[in-house]
């Protein structure tokens, strides 16, 4: 079931299915997809980790979408379209330092999240919705204001990116 939250806005849907990890046994978890028009290019899947302390993770929207077609994605996050118990589901596949885990995710609660999501704000109009300034305001050597910006020198970018 999706539900709205009491902020306008903001959508979610829990499902359950396996978590099938590189050094356990599969375990059923629980795990909720949200989205929040104010980040429209994300979602968040949010998955209750060891001792009931939530982990979250936050990636394109368009890997889920993209995923249910063919297999999507480099590095974190993988999605590819799979069988399970003879239904169509997507493998979502997490890895970090920590390890591995992938979810079997059914595909008609996926498909029926993102065309909530993409009815809130369509694929179209992602990068409109978004407030640059204040997405931009972390970054080092860049201003925004009033939907300016300007640019880094080369100096400070190099510097920048040097550090990270």
């Amino acid at each position: 079931m999706i539900r709205r939250s009491a902020r306008r806005g903001t959508i979610s849907r829990r499902i359950t299915t396996e978590l099938l990890s590189d050094d356990e046994p599969p375990r059923q978890v629980h795990l909720t997809l949200g989205f929040d028009a104010v980040d429209p290019i994300a979602v968040a899947l949010t998955v209750a980790g060891h001792g009931g302390i939530p982990v979250v993770w936050h990636f394109a929207r368009r890997l889920l979408a993209d995923g249910a077609r063919r297999p999507v994605g480099l590095g974190d996050v993988r999605v590819r379209p799979i069988v399970r118990r003879g239904a169509p589901a997507l493998a979502l596949c997490l890895s970090s330092p920590s390890g591995t885990a992938e979810f079997e995710l059914p595909a008609r609660d996926v498909t029926a999240f993102l065309w909530r999501s993409y009815a809130m704000v369509p694929a179209d109009a992602e990068a409109a919705a978004i407030e640059w300034a204040g997405e931009l305001r972390f970054v080092p050597g860049v201003r925004a204001r009033s939907g300016h910006r300007r640019s880094r020198s080369w100096a400070a970018a190099r510097k920048f990116h040097a550090s990270t």
